[in-house]
């Protein structure tokens, strides 16, 4: 056997190797990316600098995600604005978000508890506080809501920035009505742009303020002056509003006196509500 036709075996058999390895690469990617038939679509939304959810059902989560233990869940990933990265690092889920794209993977969640989502994906000033939390709930759970009662857009991103749990805005019990507007400028989510209006915003003890959010991301009238303000949240806070929503702060249980707010997904956006 000549020199040259061994050469040419070993070359036959590194190109057979390749071929395989290749293919059996390709089929693991089908098998990773080949969701079940049943599962159930979540559509994933990165933005600066928080995450949103959608359920096949229409159900909208801010900050945080609901989903069954042993269900198989589909995500579609994409991005608003600038590239993130979807991670669950407990689940091993890492997949970037980029703006115009979709991408798709799949996951079966089989251990109930609390988790971490988080942007893997440096993406700006605030990267590190793009965090959410995983809620996977027993397979034995009964839901106590229907999804016409479900929250919506309610729900805040974990730790900082954070809108806390205490002490929500009751929006029924200004029966009056609004008399006061507050509203959330178009372009505040950016830093350095004018955030709220007026500021400082002047109300009477027992006024209804009614916020308008006119800027086109989420936001929130949270008191106190940042997250890592102890008594965050506990004079008012509107949650999560969606662009173009509106809330309601009750100022009846306030006494005289300045009270500082901020939003809850952009902290550097603050303003000032003296109360008369």
């Amino acid at each position: 056997m000549g020199h040259a036709t061994v050469e040419w075996i070993y070359v036959g058999a590194v190109i057979s190797i390749l071929v395989w390895v290749g293919a059996s690469a390709w089929n693991v990617e089908h098998q990773i990316e080949a969701a079940p038939p049943d599962a159930e679509t979540i559509k994933v939304t990165g933005q600066q600098w928080f995450w949103n959810f959608e359920h096949e059902d229409g159900t909208k989560e801010v900050g945080e995600l609901h989903v069954k233990q042993n269900v198989p869940y589909r995500f579609e990933i994409t991005s608003q604005d600038v590239i993130h990265s979807f991670n669950v690092p407990d689940f091993v889920i890492l997949m970037d978000a980029v703006p115009g794209r979709i991408n798709t993977l799949w996951n079966v969640f089989d251990v109930p508890g609390e988790y971490l989502i988080q942007c893997k994906e440096y993406c700006g000033l605030l990267h590190y506080n793009m965090r959410a939390k995983l809620f996977v709930e027993p397979a034995s759970a009964e839901s106590t809501e229907s999804p016409e009662s479900a929250p919506t857009t309610t729900a805040a991103p974990v730790e900082s920035p954070s809108v806390p749990s205490g002490n929500q805005t009751d929006q029924t019990s200004t029966g009056a009505g609004p008399s006061v507007t507050l509203t959330v400028l178009e372009g505040s989510s950016v830093q350095g742009n004018p955030a709220y209006e007026p500021d400082p915003l002047t109300v009477t003890a027992g006024d209804a303020v009614e916020v308008s959010n006119q800027d086109t991301v989420p936001h929130t009238v949270t008191s106190g002056t940042g997250p890592e303000d102890a008594e965050s949240g506990s004079q008012f806070d509107t949650s999560i509003m969606d662009a173009g929503a509106t809330a309601q702060v009750d100022t009846a249980n306030l006494a005289a006196g300045d009270y500082p707010y901020y939003c809850a997904v952009h902290p550097y956006m603050l303003g000032t509500m003296t109360v008369q």
